[in-house]
């Protein structure tokens, strides 16, 4: 991972909301107005906020809810973005936490197995926005459900406050460098994503397009994609699907 004079212009200007419907939302609108790359919002809760494919996330007080608007000059590989951003949320947990943050392919950080964030990427008019949500200290009664049996938060396995202004901070930081890293190329994103991999070797079930694929997970490619081996051994690339379910993992949403 790259450092230097570009972690600098993350966060300026920052815009904080108290409540906001999607940080993404926000951020496509400062986006079609203008604004320089490096502008984030932030909000204390959001009221619609999503997950991929248009899934609700829930987004009460507690959590870091915030979107970066980003206009890169030239393009890394696509597929390697969310995870850049994944390995950036990942870190800057650890920095606040000192607890080991794993990843679920496509998007999803986990602790101990359990969900505590997500990384939404979007496209909008001239720019890119990368969504971040990570559970600070929502408690875990307060959520459906569905999403508390399978979630966690960093006050719930630190078993002390974590104070989320500074996991803005160290997210911000570890995000420009990745980015950075991105827009070179993106060597040693992939290398850096798969000593986190939380998914390798389980068994997985993906809906793609009304097809539900079963297999072991195998890793990634360069690209990002997954690598699904079937019973036979034969391993097919998933660019892009959604992970129903996961043997011996918690479920996200």
């Amino acid at each position: 991972m790259t450092s230097g004079p570009g972690a600098a212009r993350f966060g300026v200007p920052l815009v904080r909301l108290a409540v906001a419907e999607s940080t993404n939302d926000v951020a496509r609108l400062l986006a079609s107005a203008g604004t320089r790359e490096g502008a984030v919002v932030l909000a204390g809760r959001q009221t619609r906020g999503r997950g991929r494919l248009g899934r609700v996330w829930l987004s009460p007080e507690g959590g870091l809810w915030c979107s970066i608007v980003l206009r890169p000059v030239g393009q890394g590989p696509p597929g390697l973005l969310s995870l850049a951003a994944g390995l950036a949320a990942a870190e800057a947990i650890e920095t606040v936490s000192d607890v080991h943050a794993g990843l679920k392919w496509p998007n999803d950080v986990v602790l101990d197995g359990r969900k505590v964030g997500g990384v939404l990427i979007e496209s909008a008019a001239g720019a890119t926005i990368a969504g971040f949500g990570i559970n600070v200290r929502v408690p875990l009664e307060g959520l459906a459900r569905d999403v508390a049996e399978t979630a966690t938060s960093l006050h719930l396995m630190t078993g002390r406050p974590v104070d989320p202004e500074a996991v803005l901070e160290a997210l911000l930081k570890r995000f420009a460098g990745w980015y950075d890293t991105w827009l070179a190329g993106g060597a040693g994103i992939v290398g850096a994503w798969s000593r986190r991999d939380a998914t390798r070797g389980r068994p997985l079930h993906i809906s793609i397009s009304g097809e539900t694929l079963e297999g072991t997970a195998d890793g990634i490619e360069p690209d990002g994609a997954l690598r699904l081996k079937d019973a036979s051994g034969r391993v097919r690339r998933v660019v892009s699907g959604d992970l129903v379910s996961s043997q011996g993992m918690a479920q996200g949403r």
